[in-house]
Protein backbone atom coordinates (compact mmCIF):
# COMPACT_ATOMS: atom_id res chain seq x y z
CA UNK A 1 0.00 0.00 0.00
CA UNK A 2 1.28 3.45 -0.89
CA UNK A 3 1.28 6.42 1.44
CA UNK A 4 0.04 9.92 0.70
CA UNK A 5 2.96 12.29 1.14
CA UNK A 6 3.03 16.02 0.55
CA UNK A 7 5.93 17.55 -1.32
CA UNK A 8 6.73 21.25 -0.80
CA UNK A 9 4.74 23.74 -2.85
CA UNK A 10 6.08 27.05 -4.16
CA UNK A 11 6.01 29.88 -1.60
CA UNK A 12 2.50 31.29 -1.28
CA UNK A 13 0.96 28.35 -3.16
CA UNK A 14 -1.60 26.43 -1.03
CA UNK A 15 -1.45 23.41 -3.32
CA UNK A 16 0.59 20.35 -2.50
CA UNK A 17 1.38 17.30 -4.55
CA UNK A 18 -0.20 13.92 -3.83
CA UNK A 19 2.34 11.14 -4.29
CA UNK A 20 0.24 8.26 -3.05
CA UNK A 21 0.69 6.92 -6.58
CA UNK A 22 3.31 8.15 -9.05
CA UNK A 23 2.20 10.57 -11.80
CA UNK A 24 0.33 8.82 -14.58
CA UNK A 25 2.34 8.66 -17.80
CA UNK A 26 0.23 8.49 -20.96
CA UNK A 27 1.24 5.31 -22.84
CA UNK A 28 2.12 5.31 -26.54
CA UNK A 29 -1.07 3.45 -27.49
CA UNK A 30 -3.45 5.71 -25.52
CA UNK A 31 -6.56 6.89 -27.42
CA UNK A 32 -6.69 10.52 -28.45
CA UNK A 33 -8.80 12.14 -25.73
CA UNK A 34 -9.33 15.44 -24.00
CA UNK A 35 -7.65 15.85 -20.63
CA UNK A 36 -10.89 15.80 -18.63
CA UNK A 37 -12.14 12.54 -20.14
CA UNK A 38 -8.77 10.84 -20.09
CA UNK A 39 -8.00 11.88 -16.49
CA UNK A 40 -11.40 10.60 -15.36
CA UNK A 41 -10.64 7.21 -16.93
CA UNK A 42 -7.22 6.76 -15.31
CA UNK A 43 -7.27 8.69 -11.98
CA UNK A 44 -9.37 6.95 -9.32
CA UNK A 45 -9.75 10.11 -7.25
CA UNK A 46 -11.84 11.72 -9.99
CA UNK A 47 -15.41 10.46 -9.70
CA UNK A 48 -16.80 12.20 -12.81
CA UNK A 49 -15.68 13.96 -15.99
CA UNK A 50 -17.17 17.13 -14.56
CA UNK A 51 -14.98 16.80 -11.48
CA UNK A 52 -11.92 16.43 -13.72
CA UNK A 53 -12.98 19.53 -15.67
CA UNK A 54 -13.34 21.58 -12.47
CA UNK A 55 -9.98 20.36 -11.20
CA UNK A 56 -8.33 21.51 -14.44
CA UNK A 57 -10.10 24.87 -14.17
CA UNK A 58 -8.74 25.32 -10.62
CA UNK A 59 -5.26 24.37 -11.76
CA UNK A 60 -5.23 21.19 -9.69
CA UNK A 61 -5.12 18.82 -12.69
CA UNK A 62 -1.81 19.37 -14.45
CA UNK A 63 0.16 17.98 -17.38
CA UNK A 64 3.94 17.84 -17.02
CA UNK A 65 3.67 20.02 -13.92
CA UNK A 66 1.75 22.83 -15.65
CA UNK A 67 -1.95 23.78 -15.47
CA UNK A 68 -3.80 23.51 -18.76
CA UNK A 69 -7.27 23.62 -20.28
CA UNK A 70 -9.45 20.56 -19.80
CA UNK A 71 -10.04 20.58 -23.55
CA UNK A 72 -6.39 19.93 -24.33
CA UNK A 73 -5.73 16.55 -25.93
CA UNK A 74 -3.25 14.37 -24.10
CA UNK A 75 -0.13 13.11 -25.87
CA UNK A 76 1.95 9.95 -25.34
CA UNK A 77 4.53 10.57 -22.63
CA UNK A 78 2.52 13.30 -20.85
CA UNK A 79 2.74 13.10 -17.06
CA UNK A 80 -0.67 13.73 -15.50
CA UNK A 81 -1.02 14.62 -11.81
CA UNK A 82 -3.82 15.66 -9.53
CA UNK A 83 -2.99 18.35 -7.00
CA UNK A 84 -5.09 19.07 -3.95
CA UNK A 85 -5.84 22.49 -2.50
CA UNK A 86 -5.74 22.75 1.29
CA UNK A 87 -3.38 22.67 4.22
CA UNK A 88 -0.37 20.35 3.97
CA UNK A 89 -0.21 17.20 6.10
CA UNK A 90 0.62 17.85 9.76
CA UNK A 91 4.12 17.51 11.12
CA UNK A 92 4.16 14.01 12.69
CA UNK A 93 4.13 13.78 16.48
CA UNK A 94 6.10 10.75 17.62
CA UNK A 95 3.99 8.81 20.11
CA UNK A 96 3.27 5.09 20.19
CA UNK A 97 -0.46 4.39 20.35
CA UNK A 98 -2.44 1.24 21.09
CA UNK A 99 -4.26 0.37 17.84
CA UNK A 100 -7.31 -1.88 18.21
CA UNK A 101 -8.39 -1.90 14.56
CA UNK A 102 -6.79 -0.70 11.32
CA UNK A 103 -7.92 -1.22 7.72
CA UNK A 104 -8.12 0.86 4.53
CA UNK A 105 -11.26 2.70 5.67
CA UNK A 106 -10.99 3.31 9.38
CA UNK A 107 -8.99 2.71 12.51
CA UNK A 108 -9.74 2.70 16.24
CA UNK A 109 -7.02 3.81 18.63
CA UNK A 110 -6.62 4.32 22.37
CA UNK A 111 -6.06 8.02 23.11
CA UNK A 112 -3.92 8.59 26.20
CA UNK A 113 -5.42 10.91 28.83
CA UNK A 114 -3.96 14.41 28.70
CA UNK A 115 -3.59 14.39 24.90
CA UNK A 116 -5.90 16.61 22.80
CA UNK A 117 -7.54 14.90 19.83
CA UNK A 118 -6.66 17.74 17.45
CA UNK A 119 -6.09 21.47 17.42
CA UNK A 120 -3.60 24.16 16.54
CA UNK A 121 -0.66 22.51 18.25
CA UNK A 122 1.88 19.82 17.49
CA UNK A 123 1.19 17.45 20.37
CA UNK A 124 -2.17 15.99 19.28
CA UNK A 125 -3.62 12.57 18.59
CA UNK A 126 -4.22 13.51 14.95
CA UNK A 127 -0.54 14.31 14.43
CA UNK A 128 0.44 10.99 16.03
CA UNK A 129 -1.82 8.88 13.78
CA UNK A 130 0.33 8.65 10.59
CA UNK A 131 3.18 7.08 12.55
CA UNK A 132 0.91 4.40 14.01
CA UNK A 133 -1.45 3.41 11.18
CA UNK A 134 -0.94 1.61 7.89
CA UNK A 135 -1.41 3.78 4.77
CA UNK A 136 -4.79 3.36 3.11
CA UNK A 137 -5.04 1.75 -0.34
CA UNK A 138 -8.63 2.98 -0.85
CA UNK A 139 -9.24 4.90 -4.06
CA UNK A 140 -10.47 7.88 -2.03
CA UNK A 141 -7.82 7.62 0.70
CA UNK A 142 -7.49 10.73 2.81
CA UNK A 143 -4.18 12.55 2.71
CA UNK A 144 -3.77 11.65 6.39
CA UNK A 145 -6.04 9.90 8.95
CA UNK A 146 -8.65 12.09 10.63
CA UNK A 147 -10.45 11.52 13.96
CA UNK A 148 -14.22 11.65 13.45
CA UNK A 149 -15.20 12.52 17.03
CA UNK A 150 -13.59 13.95 20.16
CA UNK A 151 -12.80 13.05 23.74
CA UNK A 152 -12.01 15.58 26.46
CA UNK A 153 -8.29 16.21 26.79
CA UNK A 154 -8.33 14.62 30.25
CA UNK A 155 -10.39 11.60 29.16
CA UNK A 156 -8.53 8.64 27.67
CA UNK A 157 -9.93 5.84 25.56
CA UNK A 158 -11.22 4.76 22.17
CA UNK A 159 -11.33 7.17 19.23
CA UNK A 160 -12.58 6.33 15.73
CA UNK A 161 -10.40 7.51 12.86
CA UNK A 162 -11.38 7.83 9.18
CA UNK A 163 -8.84 6.88 6.50
CA UNK A 164 -10.94 7.40 3.33
CA UNK A 165 -13.25 10.20 2.21
CA UNK A 166 -16.42 8.12 1.85
CA UNK A 167 -15.92 6.35 5.17
CA UNK A 168 -15.32 9.71 6.85
CA UNK A 169 -18.72 10.92 5.65
CA UNK A 170 -20.41 7.65 6.64
CA UNK A 171 -18.82 7.62 10.09
CA UNK A 172 -19.82 11.22 10.66
CA UNK A 173 -23.41 10.33 9.82
CA UNK A 174 -23.31 7.30 12.16
CA UNK A 175 -22.29 9.51 15.07
CA UNK A 176 -24.81 12.19 14.11
CA UNK A 177 -27.62 9.61 13.89
CA UNK A 178 -26.57 8.04 17.24
CA UNK A 179 -25.84 4.66 15.67
CA UNK A 180 -22.54 4.30 17.52
CA UNK A 181 -22.80 2.68 20.96
CA UNK A 182 -20.20 4.04 23.38
CA UNK A 183 -19.33 2.67 26.80
CA UNK A 184 -17.36 4.49 29.50
CA UNK A 185 -16.16 3.69 33.02
CA UNK A 186 -15.75 6.19 35.80
CA UNK A 187 -14.91 6.30 39.48
CA UNK A 188 -17.54 8.53 41.07
CA UNK A 189 -17.26 10.28 44.42
CA UNK A 190 -19.99 9.07 46.77
CA UNK A 191 -22.30 6.07 46.74
CA UNK A 192 -24.33 5.79 43.54
CA UNK A 193 -26.87 2.99 43.66
CA UNK A 194 -28.44 0.79 40.98
CA UNK A 195 -28.94 1.97 37.43
CA UNK A 196 -30.91 4.65 35.66
CA UNK A 197 -30.98 7.40 33.06
CA UNK A 198 -30.07 11.06 33.35
CA UNK A 199 -31.99 13.26 30.92
CA UNK A 200 -30.69 16.74 31.69
CA UNK A 201 -29.91 19.23 28.89
CA UNK A 202 -26.34 20.44 28.44
CA UNK A 203 -26.00 24.06 27.31
CA UNK A 204 -29.60 24.05 26.14
CA UNK A 205 -29.32 20.86 24.08
CA UNK A 206 -30.82 17.45 24.79
CA UNK A 207 -28.39 15.14 26.63
CA UNK A 208 -29.09 11.59 27.81
CA UNK A 209 -26.82 9.23 29.77
CA UNK A 210 -27.51 5.72 31.05
CA UNK A 211 -25.57 4.63 34.14
CA UNK A 212 -25.09 1.43 36.12
CA UNK A 213 -23.27 1.15 39.44
CA UNK A 214 -20.89 -1.82 39.40
CA UNK A 215 -19.15 -1.78 42.78
CA UNK A 216 -18.56 0.37 45.86
CA UNK A 217 -15.55 1.00 48.07
CA UNK A 218 -14.99 3.00 51.25
CA UNK A 219 -13.03 6.24 51.21
CA UNK A 220 -11.78 8.44 54.02
CA UNK A 221 -12.03 11.50 51.83
CA UNK A 222 -15.57 11.09 50.53
CA UNK A 223 -17.08 8.17 52.45
CA UNK A 224 -17.64 6.08 49.34
CA UNK A 225 -16.38 5.58 45.78
CA UNK A 226 -18.55 4.02 43.08
CA UNK A 227 -17.26 2.19 40.03
CA UNK A 228 -19.87 3.08 37.42
CA UNK A 229 -20.53 2.16 33.78
CA UNK A 230 -21.83 4.94 31.53
CA UNK A 231 -23.48 4.86 28.11
CA UNK A 232 -24.08 8.28 26.55
CA UNK A 233 -26.94 8.41 24.06
CA UNK A 234 -25.78 11.88 23.01
CA UNK A 235 -22.35 13.47 22.80
CA UNK A 236 -22.41 16.90 24.43
CA UNK A 237 -19.41 18.71 25.88
CA UNK A 238 -18.49 17.24 29.29
CA UNK A 239 -21.82 15.40 29.25
CA UNK A 240 -20.79 12.47 31.46
CA UNK A 241 -18.97 14.70 33.92
CA UNK A 242 -21.94 17.06 34.18
CA UNK A 243 -24.49 14.26 34.53
CA UNK A 244 -22.60 12.47 37.31
CA UNK A 245 -22.21 15.80 39.09
CA UNK A 246 -25.98 16.29 38.69
CA UNK A 247 -26.48 12.98 40.52
CA UNK A 248 -24.30 14.27 43.36
CA UNK A 249 -21.50 11.82 42.50
CA UNK A 250 -18.95 13.67 40.33
CA UNK A 251 -16.06 11.90 38.63
CA UNK A 252 -13.05 11.49 40.90
CA UNK A 253 -10.41 14.03 39.90
CA UNK A 254 -12.89 16.39 38.23
CA UNK A 255 -11.72 19.91 39.03
CA UNK A 256 -14.59 21.53 37.08
CA UNK A 257 -17.65 19.75 38.46
CA UNK A 258 -16.25 18.10 41.58
CA UNK A 259 -17.04 18.80 45.22
CA UNK A 260 -14.64 21.18 46.94
CA UNK A 261 -12.42 19.30 49.37
CA UNK A 262 -13.07 15.96 47.65
CA UNK A 263 -11.18 16.56 44.40
CA UNK A 264 -8.23 14.20 44.10
CA UNK A 265 -5.58 16.31 42.39
CA UNK A 266 -2.48 15.08 40.59
CA UNK A 267 -3.92 11.67 39.63
CA UNK A 268 -5.85 12.63 36.51
CA UNK A 269 -9.54 12.23 35.71
CA UNK A 270 -11.00 8.80 36.52
CA UNK A 271 -13.03 8.53 33.30
CA UNK A 272 -12.23 6.24 30.33
CA UNK A 273 -13.91 5.42 27.02
CA UNK A 274 -13.70 1.62 27.03
CA UNK A 275 -16.11 0.33 24.38
CA UNK A 276 -17.37 1.07 20.87
CA UNK A 277 -19.88 -0.75 18.71
CA UNK A 278 -20.69 0.45 15.19
CA UNK A 279 -21.29 -0.82 11.63
CA UNK A 280 -18.23 -0.81 9.39
CA UNK A 281 -18.64 2.04 6.86
CA UNK A 282 -17.58 -0.16 3.93
CA UNK A 283 -18.82 -3.68 4.67
CA UNK A 284 -21.62 -2.95 7.13
CA UNK A 285 -20.31 -5.68 9.46
CA UNK A 286 -20.54 -4.86 13.15
CA UNK A 287 -17.35 -3.75 14.87
CA UNK A 288 -17.35 -4.37 18.62
CA UNK A 289 -14.14 -3.16 20.26
CA UNK A 290 -13.21 -2.72 23.89
CA UNK A 291 -10.34 -1.98 26.24
CA UNK A 292 -9.70 -3.90 29.47
CA UNK A 293 -10.96 -2.50 32.75
CA UNK A 294 -8.64 0.31 33.87
CA UNK A 295 -6.05 -1.00 36.33
CA UNK A 296 -5.73 2.55 37.65
CA UNK A 297 -9.32 2.43 38.90
CA UNK A 298 -8.85 -0.85 40.79
CA UNK A 299 -5.61 0.43 42.36
CA UNK A 300 -7.31 3.60 43.56
CA UNK A 301 -10.27 1.73 45.07
CA UNK A 302 -7.90 -0.70 46.83
CA UNK A 303 -5.75 2.17 48.13
CA UNK A 304 -8.76 4.04 49.51
CA UNK A 305 -10.14 0.85 51.07
CA UNK A 306 -6.81 0.14 52.84
CA UNK A 307 -6.68 3.67 54.23
CA UNK A 308 -10.25 3.31 55.46
CA UNK A 309 -9.52 -0.03 57.14
CA UNK A 310 -6.34 1.29 58.78
CA UNK A 311 -8.26 4.25 60.14
CA UNK A 312 -11.01 2.01 61.51
CA UNK A 313 -8.49 -0.31 63.12
CA UNK A 314 -6.46 2.45 64.80
CA UNK A 315 -7.24 3.09 68.51
CA UNK A 316 -8.83 6.50 69.16
CA UNK A 317 -6.83 9.25 70.88
CA UNK A 318 -7.74 10.70 74.29
CA UNK A 319 -7.66 14.42 75.08
CA UNK A 320 -4.19 14.11 76.71
CA UNK A 321 -2.70 12.56 73.59
CA UNK A 322 -2.61 8.97 74.79
CA UNK A 323 -4.39 6.16 72.98
CA UNK A 324 -7.06 3.91 74.29
CA UNK A 325 -8.43 0.70 72.91
CA UNK A 326 -11.70 0.78 70.98
CA UNK A 327 -14.58 -0.87 72.82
Amino acid sequence: MGQAVASPAPPGDRRYRLTQRPPHVVPADAPRQRLDRYAFSVLERLATVSQARKAARRGDLVINGEPCESSRFVQPGDRIELLRVGRPPPRPFRLELRVLHDDDWLAVVDKPPGLPVSGNRHRTLENALPGNLEPSAAADALDWPRPVHRLDIRTGGLVVVAKAAASRATLGALFEERRVDKRYRALAVGRLEGEGTVDVPVEGRSAVTRYRALAHGRSLRSGWLTDVELEPATGRTHQLRRHLAHLGCPVLGDDLYGIEGQILRGHGLFLRALGLRLPHPESGAELDLSLPDPAKFARQVAREQRRWERYRAAPPSTDNGTSTSKP
